[in-house]
């Protein structure tokens, strides 16, 4: 826990630092430009950096982290409005908070399962009885994986229905693939089975249904995330961070982003809304989530032609086209796959938190910080990590300001975004909001969801406009437990690329 604390603080202090210079770094200065070009091209004062860094608490992102991650708060449930409660006191906290603090609600479509009617999946004969039942939620391995309100594992988006069909494995659900498979076995009628990878989440319903597929399954292979490992007696969680065998991916089956109904408005509570049957980019067949035991008990009972080597996953079992369908000598011989999925859309409002420290030369440009809130289920490491170290940055931030010790030369803007796991919604519906704004004040947008992921050095995408600056601030910061040793030159050490113009440099 302290190690990931650490890498938690590294990442955060690199990020900060480079809003810092992306904050200050301008206009370059002369001996003959007037007092105010001299102000706002002066550089940024390194031992603000230095004071920044040393006031930075990784036992406070520790405590942020478990205050977040106490219950689920998957978007617009009770848990998640705790989560703004929780940001709105911290950024408005009159010693350590930003300027201003406030909350954005947008009336948002979003996709749940019922409760009361839980989704399934099952193998039933032709008389219609169950001869095998898939998990409808994971085994839990610790107190807080039983709270009633982890949501089971669902396709966020997939339409309600009961389709039954013979089983055929589809690989990731390409359309290249249902392509191969259509051309040895008759897809009508039947119930695919697919990995995740390869295809976008809703893709592999998309590109199943022009082929009669009625409806598809999905899971994760233990050779694409596991390393093959599957036991949970000793190889997976909670012996280690591989996925146990009933681990499922919930997701969004959306190939858009933003709300569906309000395609390049604002999702207000006035705003026009298409129909929902007019939506596009979302399965036309129902879909769901399993864990790779379960899927191992159906691909291994599948018959008919052997799938080609690039198909083959990391069960101990050959996977085979399907008949369609069991092999004649199996359990579930002449059986079906049944999917029972009650999924319903519901109009929700969902909240962005927003805060902001003016700048004191040019406050109408604007630095913005961002990172959702909302997760499927405790959210530890996405989005959490992240919103922990954007939590302390802001309490370090907001003391300086309210000491009267610095104030940014243009505004810093931090949004913690609600419902991103739907679709990005929450920023989406802002973007669309003040766009015209937005497109003529904003200056940098840094966006930190994960401020760990498994990795001892840093990992960073950007515009390559910001990669001097990335590489600047890297060099600035050291690399947790080698005070010798920058975050810059461990970063290149583990991950680097020969550049035509600079040599060796990080990845």
């Amino acid at each position: 826990m302290i190690q990931k604390v650490l890498i938690g603080v590294l990442c955060g202090a690199v990020v900060l630092t480079v809003g810092i210079l992306l904050g200050h770094y301008g206009i370059k200065s002369g001996s003959s430009a007037p007092a105010w070009v001299k102000d706002i091209s002066r550089n940024v004062d390194e031992n603000l950096i230095e004071n920044f860094l040393s006031e930075v608490d990784n036992t406070q992102i520790q405590e942020n982290l478990r205050e977040l991650t106490k219950v689920p708060h998957m978007a617009t449930t009770a848990g998640d409005e705790q989560t703004v409660q929780f940001m709105l006191k911290r950024w408005q906290d009159p010693d350590t908070g930003l300027d201003e603090a406030w909350k954005e609600e947008y009336f948002v479509y979003l996709s749940f399962p019922d409760q009361k009617n839980p989704n399934k999946v099952t193998v039933v004969n032709s008389s219609g009885a169950v001869l095998q039942t898939a998990r409808e939620k994971e085994k839990p391995y610790t107190s807080d994986q039983k709270d009633p309100e982890v949501v089971q594992p669902y396709a966020a988006y997939s339409p309600a229905g009961h389709p039954k069909g013979k089983l055929v494995y589809a690989n990731q659900g390409k359309p290249s693939d249902y392509q191969q498979l259509n051309q040895t076995v008759d897809l009508r009628g039947t119930i695919a089975i697919t990995r995740y990878g390869g295809a976008g989440r809703a893709a592999k319903a998309i590109n199943a249904a022009p082929y009669g597929v009625i409806g598809v399954l999905v899971y994760t292979d233990p050779l694409d995330i596991n390393d093959g490992l599957m036991s949970d007696i000793n190889e997976t969680y909670p012996h280690s961070w591989y996925l146990p065998p009933s681990g499922v991916e919930r997701g969004s089956f959306n190939s858009h982003y933003g709300d569906l109904l309000t395609p390049y408005l604002a999702a207000k509570e006035d705003t026009y809304r298409i129909p929902v049957e007019n939506i596009t980019g979302i399965p036309p067949i129902p879909i769901q989530p399993i864990g790779f035991e379960d899927a191992y008990i159906l691909i291994r009972e599948l018959g008919g032609e052997r799938a080609p080597a690039d198909w083959q996953g990391g069960f101990n079992c050959t996977y085979n086209y399907g008949g369609p369908g069991f092999k004649l000598m199996s359990a579930f011989n002449n059986g079906d796959v049944k999917l029972d999925i009650y999924n319903r859309g519901e109009l929700k409002n969902s909240s962005n938190v927003m805060g902001v420290i003016r700048g004191s030369v040019e406050p109408d440009r604007y630095v913005m910080y961002g990172n959702h809130r909302d997760s499927w289920v405790h959210g530890a490491i996405d989005p959490s990590s992240g919103t922990s170290v954007m939590l302390e940055l802001t309490r370090v931030l907001g003391r300086m300001v309210k000491q009267g010790k610095w104030r940014p030369r243009r505004s810093i803007i931090f949004g913690s975004w609600g419902a991103e796991e739907f679709g990005l919604i929450g920023s989406a519906e802002y973007a669309e909001q003040y766009s015209t704004r937005l497109k003529e004040r904003t200056i940098a947008y840094i966006n930190v969801d994960i401020a760990v992921f498994a990795n001892a050095t840093l990992r960073v995408s950007a515009m390559p406009l910001a990669q001097n600056v990335i590489f600047t601030a890297a060099k600035q910061v050291k690399a947790p437990g080698l005070d010798s040793t920058s975050v810059y030159d461990n970063w290149i050490q583990f991950s680097n690329r020969t550049s035509p113009a600079y040599g060796v440099i990080p990845r």
